[in-house]
């Protein structure tokens, strides 16, 4: 079909693409015309048995080789949160003919921003106490309690990402390696391409000033959501959709 478009959904830190939640229905209702494609980051979701690489560009030579689209040689564009978004920075940077368009949702880089907004310094101790939690309730739980602001959108996704994260479990290790990735990755000094950063002004693990600042280096106007949480597409998916354009 010739308004057809491509997309892939790419998730971040310890998230797999089960944990779209109702968001990957509502995109697919949204843009009937178009393809998608869900894609696990290495050591998340359905490939948690792997071992995540430790470095951002691996994870770029890793999914690039289980793309369809890719691999028929079709370009696209990507939906990504968080590490998934640096992951589709680097991706724009080193194929710049593969990715039409990038949607950027609450990122951040380690030469825009300094650590402490990158992961705020009170999530530290719920995050400890989450790497010890075996129970998948008791994980999405906390999970959810950190990167959501909406209690019903939250409590309407709990139970799909419990049985989720129950049958996909993270391993510890897989998030070390993740964040150690995502603390060394650095974005380029200028836009890799055709960007827009989505971003807001009530997420409670990244701080916003994040997606400002790569905003105001790229010479792009940052859109910021008023209150939805880091999990914007979960907490507010109309926003979201609203803002593909």
């Amino acid at each position: 079909m010739p308004n057809t478009r491509r997309w892939i959904l790419l998730r971040g830190l310890a998230r797999g693409r089960g944990h779209w939640g109702s968001f990957a229905q509502k995109i697919r209702e949204h843009f009937p015309n178009d393809e998608f494609e869900f894609l696990d980051l290495p050591g998340n979701g359905e490939r948690y048995a792997e071992t995540s690489p430790l470095s951002v560009p691996e994870y770029v030579q890793d999914l690039r080789s289980r793309s369809e689209f890719v691999r028929k040689g079709y370009s696209f564009n990507i939906l990504a949160i968080s590490l998934g978004a640096m992951v589709t920075v680097e991706w724009m940077r080193e194929y710049p003919h593969e990715v039409k368009k990038a949607f950027l949702i609450c990122t951040s880089s380690s030469n825009f921003s300094p650590f402490y907004n990158r992961y705020g310094l009170h999530n530290y101790l719920p995050s400890l106490k989450l790497a010890m939690v075996r129970d998948a309730k008791k994980w999405e739980q906390g999970i959810l309690s950190m990167v959501t602001n909406n209690h019903e959108r939250r409590e309407a996704e709990l139970a799909a990402m419990t049985t989720y994260s129950h049958e996909n479990p993270v391993q510890v290790k897989n998030v070390l390696r993740q964040l150690a990735a995502a603390a060394r990755y650095h974005f380029p000094e200028q836009a890799p391409g055709d960007v827009v950063i989505l971003g807001s002004h009530g997420d409670r693990l990244v701080s916003p000033t994040c997606s400002i600042k790569i905003a105001e280096h790229w010479g792009l106007h940052p859109n910021m959501h008023s209150w939805a949480g880091h999990d914007i597409p979960v907490d507010d998916p109309e926003w979201v959709l609203e803002h593909l354009l």
